[in-house]
């Protein structure tokens, strides 16, 4: 029944964030979780010292939301710190981190009726400190809250947190910040985040003198941190030679405007990325023995 109840929510969450009727702004949230906020047909995994004190109230758990409506971006941190503490906890960098995820908003919308509340879907694009349940990257969560006002100061109440199908964390209240208007969307590093299929053609000088050029054709994934690293692996053919099984590193760099550079061995590449980050266009820009394109989607 409790695993059943568990799903019928996160599925309302999913449908109620389709049908709502306003964007979402930029907001904070903090929280106190406590062992019975937990929904889950699977008993998370804490180290044992840690959950006695949770049981008896030394330490608890706080827990985040960070969202920024300009690149849709979603930053989750949970970190444990002595019970009782005060809400928000005025160092949050300081204390210890319980589990950190980054995901990618799909929808954000907000409805009056029968109160306001908000709920943001989405799939967790990293999760570099995994939860007591293990890795969720790749899975789809669905945040759901009323607030009362906005601008600083706000109170949040009810709080869920729904990763389907593993755990669902609810919460009466938290404190924070909220703004029911969307900034306008742009984009940053941050927008480029997991793993993409990529293609590129063209052509690459073979000699100098006289000049002549071959077939470029090259194929792979590559998986971007959002931090302005990538890590590629790839396979295809450079007038006739073929390879296959590389593996090496690109800086990249995004603005605003959704343009930016991929900088790597000697090569550079100027790349045009989706608002949301799921798909971009690539093109070689040095050196000039080169001649290709190409593009690449999240998987």
């Amino acid at each position: 029944m409790k695993l059943l109840r568990f799903l019928n929510t996160a599925a309302l969450l999913a449908a109620f964030g389709a049908a709502g009727q306003a964007q979402v702004g930029d907001f904070t949230i903090e929280r106190v979780l406590t062992l019975k906020s937990i929904s889950s047909p699977t008993a998370p995994s804490f180290p044992a010292t840690v959950l006695a004190a949770l049981e008896s109230g030394a330490l608890e758990v706080h827990q985040q939301f960070i969202y920024k409506s300009a690149t849709r971006m979603l930053e989750q941190n949970a970190f444990v710190v002595p019970g009782g503490s005060p809400v928000p906890f005025p160092s949050p960098a300081s204390a210890p981190v319980a589990d950190h995820y980054i995901m990618r908003v799909d929808s954000a919308v907000t409805t009056a009726q029968p109160g306001p509340s908000a709920v943001l879907t989405g799939k967790v694009l990293s999760n570099s400190v995994p939860t007591p349940w293990g890795d969720i990257t790749g899975a789809v969560i669905a945040l759901s809250f009323g607030y009362q006002g906005t601008g600083g100061g706000v109170t949040f109440t009810p709080i869920y947190e729904a990763v389907s199908p593993l755990y669902g964390l609810y919460t009466a209240s938290g404190v924070g910040a909220f703004s029911s208007t969307a900034s306008a969307q742009k984009c940053s590093t941050a927008t480029l985040n997991g793993t993409y299929m990529f293609h590129l053609s063209g052509s690459i000088q073979t000699q100098s003198s006289p000049v002549a050029f071959g077939p470029y054709t090259d194929d792979g994934v590559f998986i971007a941190d959002g931090q302005g690293n990538i890590t590629v692996t790839d396979a295809g053919n450079v007038g006739g030679s073929a390879f296959q099984g590389r593996t090496f590193p690109i800086a990249y760099v995004i603005g605003d405007d959704c343009t930016g550079t991929f900088q790597f061995a000697g090569a550079v590449m100027s790349i045009q990325v989706a608002k949301d980050g799921t798909s971009l266009n690539m093109v070689f820009t040095y050196p000039s023995a080169v001649i290709a394109n190409g593009s690449g989607k999240l998987q």
